[in-house]
């Protein structure tokens, strides 16, 4: 994933959390749908992956031992010590 952009990880980050279609990712990220069909090609060929399916598997390999993604993050709504009227 270090030879991706910034913008290459976002796109990345954002589909393996929600499983976008092209164009609900260039809503989310204001992009035209076409900027992410030519994003996404460049992000297969740097990881040499050939589906969204490999991609989003890769993507939760590599970011699963740095930080949850947003759909797996874990919320803590009780903390220790404090009480809930």
């Amino acid at each position: 994933m270090d030879s991706l952009t910034s913008r290459e990880r976002e796109i990345v980050l954002v589909l393996a959390s929600g499983g976008l279609s092209n164009k609900d990712l260039g809503r989310r990220l204001n992009l035209s749908e076409g900027t992410v069909k030519v994003h996404l090609h460049n992000i297969y060929q740097k990881l040499g992956v050939k589906t969204r399916t490999a991609l989003v598997v890769l993507a939760h390999t590599e970011y699963a031992s740095v930080s949850p993604l947003p759909h797996t993050a874990s919320f803590e709504f009780e903390k220790p010590g404090l009480e809930f009227a």
